[in-house]
């Protein structure tokens, strides 16, 4: 971001973000506090474990303390997780965050890949992901909801493809399921040894340059992760303005109440301008732009101008240059960029 800033010569207060999916609340007031705090704290080490936030993240999931481990945001989880597991082969779900791929390649493992078709809204159909699976594949990688479709998957479809895959693996990356905590899979991990669940704090709580997400496993699981992960990989700032966020019931409610109704009024605007709006229960949506609009390349270039940034999915498997994804930002954000998008940017 402070390179963009500099790039374009404006404050932060005059760009648009709609390309990050984050909280449109922004910043909690109880974790402006814990970061006041900290402050004091700063000459000393943090924990070497995290352990606080690790024994916080138990209690917020009713789950034994030696199932958690904290990490420096869930990126680091996610390059963590083939550097330890050393799968041969994985089957990726598509179109997905960009990381994996790279995280399984380092580790020299051969990835194939189950994509979600725009055609279906991006449906997801355990039996076909079955039926496509090689035989030598030990690893299957999924989000719910999906990134960038925003597309959700029933938790039950999980549950049994879990024990379809036993003794498989299949890691959920659950970074957005606090938007729709429906669909979490974290009630049955007790139930799945072979399910490994990434959660990531930055999206729901605003955090992103705070870096904190988790995982959660079996203890054997965690156990093996945690004897290569590094010592003091969250610092105390983060530490306690994570402990902050899984308190602040306040928060929480209000971004579930506010935002599936931002959403929904953004959805309608778009579809009123001719998009096609994919069904989304997260915080952004993956629109595909009609004939006679600027592409996706085109049409992030001109906002861009405009200091508004917006995300084009023409680089994720299966989709195109006509595919965006806008996040779901505030009433008055959502309509300046719906203002632009009549004009077709002027």
């Amino acid at each position: 971001m402070l390179k963009l800033l500099q790039q374009k010569g404006v404050a932060r207060e005059e760009l648009l973000y709609f390309s990050a999916s984050i909280n449109p609340l922004g910043l909690p007031v109880s974790v402006k506090q814990a970061l006041t705090a900290s402050l004091p704290l700063l000459s000393d080490y943090p924990e070497i474990d995290a352990a606080s936030l690790r024994r916080t993240l138990a209690d917020h999931h009713q789950l034994p303390v030696d199932m958690v481990l904290p990490a420096n945001g869930s990126t680091s989880l996610i390059y963590l997780l083939p550097r330890v597991l050393r799968p041969q082969r994985a089957l990726l779900v598509g179109p997905c965050f960009s990381e994996y791929r790279p995280a399984l390649e380092q580790q020299n493992c051969l990835i194939d890949e189950y994509l979600l078709r725009a055609e279906d809204d991006f449906r997801f159909d355990p039996q076909q992901l079955l039926e496509r699976m090689h035989p030598q594949t030990e690893l299957v990688w999924l989000a719910n909801p999906g990134n960038p479709s925003g597309r959700g998957i029933d938790p039950q479809q999980l549950v049994q493809l879990a024990g379809s895959l036993a003794p498989k693996l299949l890691v959920v990356d659950e970074a957005f399921v606090d938007f729709c905590p429906q669909l979490s899979l974290v009630s049955q991990l007790e139930k799945l040894p072979n399910l490994l669940l990434l959660r990531s704090m930055t999206k729901f709580y605003a955090i992103p340059g705070l870096r904190v997400g988790y995982l959660l496993a079996s203890s054997e699981f965690v156990a093996r992760l945690s004897s290569l992960f590094e010592p003091w990989a969250l610092s105390t700032p983060a530490i306690l303005a994570a402990c902050a966020c899984l308190n602040d019931e306040s928060y929480r409610h209000q971004s579930l109440q506010l935002i599936p109704q931002l959403r929904a009024d953004f959805v309608l605007a778009l579809q009123n301008l001719g998009l096609q709006v994919y069904p989304s229960v997260a915080n952004y949506l993956l629109l595909r732009l009609p004939d006679g609009w600027p592409n996706a390349e085109q049409l992030v270039a001109a906002l861009f101008e405009k200091n508004i940034l917006l995300r084009s999915c023409s680089s994720f498997s299966g989709l195109g240059s006509s595919f965006i994804r806008l996040a779901v930002r505030s009433a008055p954000e959502n309509t300046r960029l719906l203002e632009l998008l009549a004009k077709k940017i002027g």
